[in-house]
C-alpha cells in the first residue's frame, strides 16, 4: 500500500528544504536584527519598541488565519499553495530591506521614526505571511505517505534551523563590521548603515533560495475544501480538538522562545561590552551550542519515534528543558557563568527544544488528516496557519516581555554606549540590566517550557489512531479517482 502512494521526488524534496532554509534566513534577519536596529541604531526607547512588537505581531498572528483561509479557497492549475510561493519571495525581499532603510533616527525626529517603524514592520509581516502559510501548508500536499511527510518535515526543520543560524550567528557581527567602517551614506549614523548592509546581504541570499520552491515543487493531493464563506471557514477549527490542544500549548509556552530571539542583547552587553563586531565568539560558542543541539535533535526525531509516542516525546522534552535553564541562571547568580559552562547547558536546551519543534509540525499535519476524516474538508492552509500564528505570537510575547523588562530596569542604549566609549565595562556598571538579560534567556523560558505541557498532557490523537485515519483517507481518495475516470478508461481496467 505504501509504495502506491503519491509522493514527492528527491528533486522536489531538495528544492523544498533549500527554499525553507532561505525563508528562515529572511525571517531571522527580522527576528535577530530588527529590535537591535531600533534600539541600538535608531535609538528608539525599548518601551516604544515593545509596544510595536506586541501590536504588529498580534495583528500578524491573526492575519495568518485569514491568509490560511485564502490558501484553502485558492484554485489554480498550479495548485492552491504554489501561486503564492512564486509571487511572495520578491515582495518579502523588498519589504525586509525596506524595514532597515530609515534615513533618520529617534533623536532627530521621534514622530517620523515611530511612524516609519510601524508602517514598515506591519507591512513586512503581511508580506511574509503571504509566503509563510503556503510554504508550510504544501508539506501536507506533497505526499500521501505519513512516513515521507514526517521525513520531509524533519528535514525541513533541520533546514530551517540551518537557515536561521546564518543570521543568528553572524548578523550582529556583520552589522558591526560595516559600522566600524565609519560610513553613513544616506543613513543617520554608521550603526544604521551597518544594519542596513547586513540586512541587504542576508535578505538577497534568502530570497533567491526561497524562490526555488514555487517553481520546482508540485502538489500531489487535490483540494477538498468547498466552503465559500470566508468566516465559516474558521468554524472547522473548533472541530479539530488535537489542533486546539497544540495551539494552547504553543500559547502557554510562548516565553520559551526568548532563548533564541533575545539572546543577542546578552551577547552584546554582558559578554562583548557593547561592540557588535566582538559578538561573534560568544554567539558561536553559546548560540552555536543551542543550534547544534537543535539540529541533532531534529535529525534524530523520526528515529526516536520508533520508541516513544509523539505526545510523550513532546511533553517530556519540554519538562526536562527546565533543568538546564535554571542551572544556567544559577551559574550566573553565583558568578560561575563561564562561557563554556553556559554553552554546555544551552546545548542541552537546544537538544530538548529540537524534538518538539519537529513534532509540532508533524502533529499539526496529523490534525489536518483528523479534520478531513471527520468533516470531509482538508484545511491545510487554516491548520498550518496555526503553526505560523504560534511563531508570530511567541515572537510578540518574547520581544514585548523582554523589552518591557529592560525598560523597567532602566535600559538605555545611548547611555551604555557612552559608558563603554569612556572605557567602562557595562556588566559592572549596569547590574540590574545584566540580571534582567539573564532572566530573559533562562528563567522566563523555563516557565514557558513547563506551561507548554498542560494542554498536551492528555493529547488524544495517538499514532495508532492516526494510522487508521490515514488509511481511511487514502481509500476514499482512490475511490474518488476511480469515480472521476472516464468511463472507457475505467472499463478497460
Amino acid at each position: 500500500m505504501e509504495g502506491a502512494l503519491k509522493t514527492y521526488t528527491k528533486k522536489e524534496r531538495n528544492y523544498y528544504i533549500l527554499g525553507l532554509a532561505g525563508q528562515n534566513v529572511i525571517y531571522n534577519v527580522i527576528g535577530v536584527g530588527l529590535a537591535l536596529y531600533y534600539t541600538e541604531a535608531l535609538y528608539v526607547p525599548p518601551a516604544v519598541v515593545a509596544l510595536l512588537m506586541l501590536i504588529a505581531r498580534l495583528w500578524d498572528a491573526c492575519n495568518d488565519f485569514i491568509m490560511g483561509a485564502f490558501v484553502d479557497r485558492t484554485r489554480s492549475k498550479l495548485g492552491k499553495a504554489r501561486p503564492y510561493l512564486i509571487a511572495a519571495p520578491l515582495l518579502i525581499m523588498v519589504g525586509t530591506v525596506g524595514a532597515f532603510s530609515a534615513t533618520f533616527d529617534y533623536n532627530q525626529n521621534p514622530t517620523l521614526t515611530v511612524v516609519f517603524i510601524y508602517i514598515t514592520y506591519i507591512l513586512w509581516g503581511m508580506l511574509y505571511t503571504m509566503g509563510d502559510i503556503p510554504l508550510w501548508g504544501i508539506t501536507a500536499l506533497m505526499t500521501e505517505s505519513e512516513k515521507d511527510r514526517t521525513k520531509l518535515q524533519s528535514l525541513a526543520r533541520v533546514a530551517g534551523t540551518v537557515g536561521s543560524a546564518l543570521p543568528l550567528l553572524s548578523f550582529v557581527t556583520l552589522a558591526g563590521v560595516f559600522k566600524d567602517t565609519g560610513v553613513t551614506a544616506i543613513f543617520p549614523n554608521a550603526g544604521a548603515y551597518g544594519y542596513f548592509m547586513a540586512a541587504l546581504i542576508f535578505t538577497v541570499i534568502g530570497s533567491v533560495l526561497f524562490q526555488l520552491v514555487g517553481f520546482n515543487v508540485t502538489e500531489k493531493i487535490k483540494p477538498t475544501y468547498r466552503e465559500s464563506n470566508l468566516f465559516k471557514n474558521f468554524a472547522l477549527l473548533k472541530k479539530n480538538k488535537p489542533f486546539i490542544r497544540l495551539m494552547l500549548s504553543g500559547v502557554l509556552g510562548s516565553t520559551k522562545m526568548m532563548i533564541a530571539s533575545c539572546s543577542n542583547y546578552l551577547f552584546l552587553w554582558y559578554y562583548a561590552n557593547g561592540r557588535e563586531a566582538d559578538t561573534i565568539y560568544y554567539i558561536a560558542v553559546i548560540g552555536g551550542g543551542y543550534f547544534v543541539g537543535t539540529l541533532v535533535a531534529m535529525y534524530f526525531t523520526p528515529a526516536l519515534l520508533r520508541y516513544f509516542s509523539k505526545k510523550d516525546l513532546y511533553n517530556w522534552s519540554h519538562l526536562l528543558s527546565v533543568i538546564p535553564f535554571m542551572a544556567a541562571f544559577a551559574l550566573y547568580y553565583f558568578q560561575w557563568d563561564t562561557v563554556w559552562l553556559i554553552s554546555g547547558l544551552i546545548l542541552l536546551v537546544g537538544i530538548l527544544h529540537g524534538f518538539p519543534t519537529v513534532l509540532q509540525v508533524s502533529m499539526i499535519a496529523d490534525s489536518v488528516d483528523y479534520l478531513e476524516q471527520k468533516t470531509g474538508e482538508r484545511a491545510d492552509g487554516l491548520c498550518f496557519a496555526g503553526l505560523t500564528f504560534l511563531a508570530k505570537l511567541q515572537a510578540a510575547v518574547s520581544y514585548y516581555g523582554a523589552l518591557l523588562l529592560l525598560s523597567f530596569v532602566g535600559y538605555n542604549s545611548g547611555l551604555m554606549q557612552q559608558h563603554v566609549a569612556a572605557g567602562g565595562i557595562a556588566r559592572e556598571a549596569f547590574p540590574e540590566v545584566m540580571l534582567a538579560l539573564f532572566s530573559i534567556i533562562t528563567v522566563l523560558p523555563a516557565i514557558g517550557s513547563a506551561l507548554a505541557v498542560i494542554p498536551t498532557w492528555k493529547y488524544g490523537l495517538s499514532e495508532k489512531k492516526h494510522a487508521k485515519i490515514l488509511n481511511e483517507l487514502n481509500r476514499r481518495r482512490r475511490e474518488k479517482e476511480r469515480q472521476d475516470e472516464p468511463a472507457g478508461l475505467s472499463e478497460a481496467r
